[in-house]
């Protein structure tokens, strides 16, 4: 087995760095900007934390790095650094407490390192390929399926048209057996599944950065990741899902079945 211990270092370091940076901003300011012809927003505090993050990669690192924030360092071949400085900025800009520091190092369509912050709660969710998820030093293994409780699912479309249309018809497939909740950061919402607070989660149009820690975290913990089909991630479609294996397979079918 590979030993990503010094990856998975550099990693806490550099989140850390930059969650410093965002509670000391939090609540301060309320300016934000629309990124180009998206819906999502951008705050100064994306970017300066995006910064301290790629200088720490940049000095204690050689792998390419591609950040939502400032795109991609470079078209190498092996190991990236995936970076998402704020996930839920949405949330960030208008004093909401949710949003998580995200940094993965990725390898083709492996996630192999995955670290994400939740400064507010003080809570580290960290996990290397075949070593193990922990939240501060403590492992993580999904709790026993309780059938006394509905499942909780997580929902994440896009922007584009035919993924709302396509979700709306998914959410009132879905309602009569799931709780459906969305956190507004894909980064939290993959920790709560690693750790049992919630039970599912489906996807379509994440981008890289949403999910790259998030996965190798969910599935050290013992869940399942795959596309819409059931089948291993190609590294390309958007349309993801990560759930326990208790329900992993009925989700599936429920998607196919659209």
């Amino acid at each position: 087995m590979i030993d990503f211990s010094k990856d998975l270092e550099i990693a806490l370091k550099a989140a850390r760095a930059a969650a410093r940076i965002i509670m000391k901003n939090f609540g301060k300011s309320k300016e934000f900007r629309v990124k180009g012809d998206s819906k999502g927003l951008v705050t100064a505090t994306d970017l300066e934390a995006d910064k301290a993050i790629l200088d720490f990669l940049t000095t204690h690192s050689s792998y390419e790095i591609i950040s939502e924030e400032s795109g991609s360092s470079g078209k190498n071949n092996g190991p990236k650094w995936v970076v998402d400085p704020l996930d839920g900025t949405n949330n960030f800009a208008r004093s909401l407490p949710l949003f998580a520091v995200s940094i993965g190092l990725m390898d083709g369509n492996e996630s192999l390192v995955g670290v994400i912050i939740d400064p507010l709660n003080q809570n580290e969710y960290y996990a290397t390929k075949g070593g193990g998820a922990f939240c501060n030093d403590e492992k993580l293994t999904l709790p026993k399926f309780d059938t006394e409780y509905i499942p909780m699912l997580f929902l994440n479309h896009g922007y584009a048209e035919n993924d709302r249309k396509k979700f709306k018809e998914l959410s009132h497939r879905l309602a009569s057996n799931y709780n459906i909740l969305k956190l507004g950061t894909t980064a939290i919402e993959l920790c709560y599944i690693a750790t049992g607070s919630a039970d599912g989660f489906i996807c379509s149009g994440d981008e890289l950065w949403d999910f790259a820690a998030g996965i190798v975290i969910a599935q050290e913990a013992g869940c399942i990741f795959t596309d819409w089909m059931g089948n291993g991630w190609d590294g390309k479609t958007t349309h993801l899902i990560v759930a326990r294996p208790e329900i992993h397979k009925e989700l599936v079918e429920i998607i196919k079945n659209l």
